[in-house]
This record gives structure tokens, C-alpha cells and sequence, in this order.
């Protein structure tokens, strides 16, 4: 599980984003998720979260440059706070499975 509560910083062709809040799909029934963010993170009900998964380009530990590569798969929006670190989300778009990233990117 992966939770900021400040921001990151990323800089790639002068393009920059600040993420604000960043956790995983940890539970996924029909539409339905639970999501590793939650009060604490400052996540709010009505929020809109991109999704993103993480796939592997290389199989060889000895290639050079980088193993995986972000794939943008969609976006979910928060519908219940049920814990300080967990929420309720449902789909908006795209097709997310359980260990996707979730991020609020401003």
C-alpha cells in the first residue's frame, strides 16, 4: 500500500505535476472498488482519481534503462470515506483491477 500525504514533484519535457494522492485498488465486485486512500490522505467523496498500471517492458534484471512503464487504464471516483486510510470508489472509465495505482495529480 501506497499513500502520500504531501506532494511529488515529476518533471518530463518541461510538463509538471504535483500528486497529491496516490494508493492502490485493493478490492474490485462489479463496479465497485476499495481503494488504499482514504480522511487521512485527504481524500474527499466526488473526487476523481486517475488509474494507472505498472507493466513490466523487460524481463531481464540485466537490461538497461527502465523494467515497466506507467499505462494509463482509467479513472474512478470516490463515493464513501469508510476508514482514514480506505474509500469506496466506482468506476468511470476504463476497466481497473486490483493493484492499479489510484492518483489525484493536480
Amino acid at each position: 500500500m501506497l499513500a502520500l500525504a504531501g506532494t511529488a514533484h515529476a518533471e518530463e519535457s518541461g510538463f509538471r505535476h504535483e500528486v497529491l494522492m496516490r494508493g492502490q485498488i485493493l478490492e474490485a465486485r462489479s463496479g465497485a472498488l476499495v481503494v488504499c486512500v482514504g480522511e487521512a490522505d485527504g481524500a474527499q467523496v466526488g473526487q476523481v482519481l486517475d488509474v494507472v498500471r505498472h507493466k513490466r517492458v523487460s524481463r531481464s534484471p540485466k537490461a538497461a534503462g527502465a523494467r515497466f512503464r506507467r499505462e494509463p487504464v482509467g479513472q474512478v471516483r470516490i463515493t464513501e470515506l469508510f476508514d482514514t486510510h480506505y474509500a469506496q470508489a466506482q468506476v468511470v472509465t476504463g476497466k481497473p483491477k486490483v493493484n492499479d495505482t489510484v492518483e489525484l495529480i493536480r
